[in-house]
């Protein structure tokens, strides 16, 4: 298009109208009683491995004009590599009451919104009749690790932009949630020691990304992100993406550097449509690394 060539990114505008289905919201799961379900976002800017293409950490692919041939190439960011940031406390004192969420069960976790309706909908003759034997009878239990192992596979584990605790377990979960539920209606402490690891985004490393780049979440789409990629060319534009982690996996992130003109013109096309900005959202996780769960 001509309007290309005079810097106007009317091939990129078209698209993002004729494809509707570029665009996604980043929705956060439902919150559910599986540590499963929490976005694994520390884990995002790591090597990848199991799927195609392998990329090493911090690595994204990108396309960009070079020698007047708009071609591929890649980009290693130290900031995208160490995105995710790992706490480990040894050791570590709570009470049963503090668990919200497991690892492990038989039972479909993401099908509960808390611990106390898996018991009483699955396991209802583990709480009854309710007492102080039955409470004794489920801690017993020899399958909760985290009581009776004395260095055990399981821990606990915090996701600071979710801010609960999660039991990583590798059974006796009713057991465990049966006592816990016994324990609160009786009125009983029930302490809880541990490895706990907690885990954060670095908000040094979001601030780096965000100030070099804008970051957009795309739907991933086959027809209408290789409609985006066809547009990106006819214009000049350079961009990375990298695939989002879990739940999120039908998307990209698509990275507009700051210093190349037309990227710019493009993110302001996709801000004026409404796209999802995934600097903001990595903004607004790292801030809330502030308000997650007590961790002291």
């Amino acid at each position: 298009m001509i309007q290309d060539d005079l810097g106007i990114p009317a091939s990129v505008r078209a698209i993002v109208e004729a494809f509707p289905a570029l665009k996604v919201h980043l929705r956060e799961p439902a919150q559910s009683i599986a540590a499963s379900s929490v976005v694994l976002w520390h884990e995002w800017g790591g090597a990848v491995h199991g799927s195609w293409p392998r990329l090493a950490a911090g690595e994204m692919l990108g396309w960009r004009n070079q020698g007047g041939q708009y071609g591929s190439f890649h980009l290693t960011r130290e900031d995208l590599a160490r995105l995710g940031c790992r706490e480990v406390k040894e050791q570590w004192r709570c009470e049963i009451q503090d668990v919200e969420g497991l690892s492990a069960s038989k039972s479909e976790l993401r099908d509960f919104a808390s611990l106390d309706d898996m018991v009483a909908t699955n396991s209802r003759p583990m709480i009854e009749p309710m007492s102080l034997e039955k409470l004794d009878q489920n801690l017993a239990w020899s399958e909760i690790r985290i009581l009776h192992r004395e260095d055990p596979s399981d821990h606990f584990a915090c996701y600071r932009w979710d801010g609960r605790l999660f039991l990583m377990n590798s059974g006796g979960s009713h057991h465990f949630a049966a006592a816990r539920y016994i324990a609160s209606r009786l009125r009983r402490s029930v302490p809880l020691q541990g490895r706990l690891k907690i885990y954060g985004l670095n908000s040094a490393s979001v601030s780096s990304l965000v100030r070099d780049f804008e970051i957009f979440a795309l739907r991933d789409e086959p027809m209408s992100y290789m409609a985006f990629h066809d547009a990106m060319r006819a214009y000049g534009a350079a961009y990375l993406h990298r695939r989002l982690p879990r739940p999120y996996e039908d998307s990209r992130a698509v990275f507009l550097p700051r210093d190349d003109i037309r990227s710019v013109r493009v993110a302001a096309v996709l801000h004026e449509w409404g796209f999802f900005d995934l600097g903001d959202h990595l903004q607004e996780l790292a801030r809330r690394n502030m308000a997650a769960f007590r961790l002291n």
